[in-house]
């Protein structure tokens, strides 16, 4: 990464983590509501899952505008990794409406394949910190959206994995998207590592 010297090595843990982030939610984000429609889901009950996943990220994003800096931002962003391990575990592990709105509220689940949460506020703070250069701080948030998006864009491409998996595996297609739930909290473990 020397085409990156600029950036301290916090920034490169920021992009990382946002990396691997933001693939997670592309995938995520093309198959959470045909997994729940295939599990028997009506769309009211779809939209109202959709709907709490939104919720949280604007409830997420005023916990981390007023504590982040009281609490620190680096532990804000391990817990919240966490929780969106624990909600791509619950996704995984049932089927169960009140369990699933539950983990849509307290998690970090993504349908909208950007960034609109509270990892976003509390890295974009975190962003001109880390450039040794005080002229390079817009080009650090060039290179920070470009990476989510690109990032983004080859999680939509993994969407298509659970096709192969049906194929490959003999998996129904209701268990072969639930794999993609497994790697989604995969995903967010190593941002709790990162």
């Amino acid at each position: 990464m020397a085409f990156l010297d600029w950036i301290s090595r916090d920034g490169k843990l920021l992009l990382t983590a946002r990396i691997v982030r933001t693939f997670s939610y592309g995938f995520l984000s093309i198959v959470l509501a045909i997994y729940l429609k295939l599990i028997g889901f009506d769309e009211i009950l779809i939209g109202i899952v959709l709907t709490a996943t939104l919720a949280n990220s604007v409830i997420f994003n005023l916990f981390a505008s007023f504590y982040a800096d009281r609490f620190g931002r680096k532990k804000i962003l391990i817990i919240y990794a966490v929780l969106m391990a624990i909600s791509g575990a619950i996704f995984l592990l049932t089927n169960n409406y009140a369990a699933l709105i539950a983990s849509a509220l307290i998690g970090t689940i993504n349908v909208t394949g950007t960034e609109v949460g509270a990892f976003l506020s509390i890295e974009q703070a975190i962003l001109p910190q880390t450039v040794k250069d005080i002229k390079k701080r817009n080009t650090i948030f060039a290179v920070y959206n470009m990476a989510g998006t690109f990032a983004m864009s080859a999680g939509v491409l993994l969407s298509g994995l659970p096709q192969f998996i049906q194929k490959t595996y003999g998996l129904n297609q209701i268990e072969s998207i639930r794999s993609l739930f497994l790697f989604y909290s995969i995903c967010a473990i190593i941002v709790v590592g990162i």
